[in-house]
């Protein structure tokens, strides 16, 4: 692993390609990216085109990149594209040192929305993917939250987030993990000795940088 891993995070860009290559060009040009990681809804309840679409934008870069799908995503392709990025789902994923593992959908919502799983199946992935990533878990990428007090707060002032996904963490304790879902949660928490964050709507412009650094994880929000 470099001394230094720099990982752009993403999540809802809901299909906005204006948005999403503002943000493309402001990170690419201010910071030495690693990677690509993007926790879900890439389309607006688009189809297998629009998905393929936006990824073959994000591939456009060069850097390598990882992803999940999310709720307003087409969930008969939550496996991936094949040759466009690495799909996190149920799968433990290395650069270098670096482990990705991750699982996509939501659980219900009152909207019925295409991908939607319920908490059993989220947390069922994530452990198998622990396991085939031995346990060394450096970021991992769901779409839905945890049950937390920051990352699952919707404007109403209710937490959202999944209980069982934050009875997992404080058992897993990967380094980092990165959801989205909730486009008002905005921000960054500790849970156990997990930092959880959420990078805000890529399709408002929102986006975080995160830099691995020995012991050390930095968390930036940027807006392009």
């Amino acid at each position: 692993m470099p001394k230094t891993f720099s990982i752009l995070a993403l999540s809802d860009i809901h299909g906005k390609e204006s948005s999403l290559r503002s943000i493309l060009d402001s990170s690419l040009n201010s910071y030495s990216i690693d990677a690509i990681s993007i926790s879900g809804d890439i389309t607006h309840f688009g189809s297998y085109e629009d998905l393929n679409r936006i990824l073959r934008i994000i591939g456009e870069t060069g850097k390598p990149f990882f992803y999940v799908l999310g709720n307003c995503d087409p969930p008969e392709f939550r496996m991936g594209i094949e040759s466009l990025g690495k799909c996190l789902e149920a799968k433990c994923h290395k650069i270098g040192d670096v482990a990705l593992i991750g699982s996509g959908g939501s659980t219900p919502t009152p909207f019925e929305t295409p991908f939607e799983v319920d908490e059993e199946t989220l947390v069922q992935n994530i452990m198998g993917a622990s396991l085939e990533c031995k346990g060394e878990i450096a970021l991992l990428v769901t779409h839905n939250p945890p049950l937390g007090s920051v990352v699952d707060l919707t404007r109403g002032g209710t937490h959202v987030g999944s209980r069982a996904l934050r009875e997992l963490l404080l058992r897993l304790s990967p380094r980092v993990m990165q959801c989205g879902h909730i486009h008002e949660a905005r921000g960054k928490e500790l849970i156990g000795r997990t930092i959880v964050f959420n990078p805000g709507p890529a399709m408002r412009g929102n986006y975080a940088i995160v830099t691995i650094s020995g012991e050390s994880i930095d968390i930036q929000h940027w807006t392009a």
